[in-house]
Parts: C-alpha cells; sequence; structure tokens
C-alpha cells in the first residue's frame, strides 16, 4: 500500500465540529462526476464525498415506504424534494432501490426460469 494512500485512509474518519466525543463522519471515496443523493463533496478534499445524514434518513424512510408498497417511486421523489430541498428522479430512485433490494419482481417473489 502506498504511503499516501495509508495517509487518505487514515484521515477517512474525521471528528465533527460539535465535539471530540461526537459522533464520526465516514467518508466515501468520489467514484463519478455526479455526487449521490444524500451526499456533498467533503470541504477538505474534493475527491471524497461526506454523508448528510438528514438526506440518508428521509431516503431510507421513503425506501422502506416504496418497497412496502406504500407510495409511489413518483411520490416518494416528491416528498424527498420536500423535506430535503434537493431533487432525485424518479428513475434515480428506481435505481438506489433496486441495487439495494432488488428488483420488484424479485422482491415479490417472481422470478423467470
Amino acid at each position: 500500500m502506498l504511503v499516501e494512500e495509508e495517509e487518505v485512509i487514515n484521515n477517512i474518519i474525521m471528528e465533527t465540529k460539535e465535539s471530540l466525543l461526537a459522533k464520526p463522519i465516514y467518508l466515501k471515496k468520489r467514484r463519478s462526476s455526479t455526487v449521490p443523493f444524500g451526499y456533498e463533496l467533503s470541504k477538505k478534499d474534493s475527491q471524497y464525498l461526506e454523508p448528510i445524514e438528514e438526506q440518508l434518513e428521509a431516503l431510507k424512510a421513503v425506501e422502506e415506504m416504496i418497497v412496502k408498497e406504500e407510495i409511489s417511486l413518483r411520490d416518494g421523489c416528491y416528498w424527498l424534494e420536500d423535506y430535503t430541498g434537493r431533487s432525485l428522479s424518479p428513475a434515480g430512485l428506481k435505481k438506489i432501490i433496486d441495487k439495494k433490494y432488488g428488483k420488484r419482481q424479485e422482491r415479490l417473489g417472481f422470478t423467470t426460469a
């Protein structure tokens, strides 16, 4: 492992501004030019993304409602935009849910042979 990589790994866990005992922030390495929903560019290093807890919690709540089929993808997107101020397309939300929970047919138990 390169010295630079070790340095980056050691700096991945950063303390929040409130206190040293506060919950650490876990950074993700940036993989594309698009910043995913629930993350923002790190202020210290633009190669990393910082999680936005409020957005991630809202996304998780909407994901669970969609998987249980309580709301539609479009309604989930409207709710997320209203609650967080950040927009997400229904196709983008579907991609997130399919990646995490599997496609709808698989979740419902319908598989083709």
